[in-house]
């Protein structure tokens, strides 16, 4: 079980179970969230696939974390085509794993936890950038992941987010996609999530 300070809640996170809770009381992941709004993405594929690509995944998010914290750099041919595609549009990581809390009307019903806030020279303000491993993008998904996160962020730590970024890195493969920002279509789809799990204001 791990337990942060976030902003003005106290965030607990259970990794097995995958259960968020803010201040004692639990709440849906994004990425649950998600999966209720959007349809499946995976439900055909075998388990034993998802499982080693979420393996490979995992690796290759906790190489970087690593690297951006410690400055620890692996022999590793997608560690080397992150800091290619980082080279490449010159952004800096300020932030790391920045866990957020998203609210309706000042209730807490959804947390979630993304990988990066960067800044870059080229770029006004600071933007949120989550690193995939995927063969193809569901840009649909991608698109809510990084808005919804952008909420949180702005909710919790009360700093706008100006920018949604992807960096997409496989094998020797790697680019920097822009994001779409869309306040109306986040907005849309938690009324719909909330339509099915109404809030409890009491």
């Amino acid at each position: 079980m791990e337990i942060q300070n976030v902003a003005d809640y106290v965030v607990e996170f259970d990794a097995v179970t995958h259960q968020y809770k803010v201040d004692g009381i639990p709440v849906v992941s994004v990425t649950q969230l998600i999966d209720e709004v959007l349809p499946k993405r995976y439900k055909k594929v075998d388990p034993v696939i998802l499982q080693k690509a979420a393996e490979r995944g995992t690796e290759l998010h906790d190489m970087i974390e690593q690297y951006e914290t410690l400055g620890l750099k692996r022999p590793s041919k997608e560690l080397q085509s992150y800091l290619n595609v980082k080279r490449q549009h010159s952004f800096q990581v300020i932030e790391n794993e920045k866990m957020v809390v998203i609210s309706h009307f000042g209730i807490p019903f959804a947390a979630g936890r993304f990988d990066m806030v960067v800044k870059s020279p080229i770029m006004t303000g600071v933007g949120i950038a989550d690193v995939k491993r995927t063969l193809h993008i569901a840009e649909d998904h991608l698109k809510l992941q990084l808005n919804l996160y952008k909420l949180g962020y702005e909710q919790t730590y009360k700093t706008p987010i100006h920018y949604l970024k992807c960096i997409r890195v496989r094998n020797t493969f790697y680019e920097y996609l822009d994001v779409p920002v869309d306040k109306d279509y986040t907005r849309q789809k938690i009324e719909e999530y909330l339509s099915k799990h109404p809030l409890t204001f009491t």
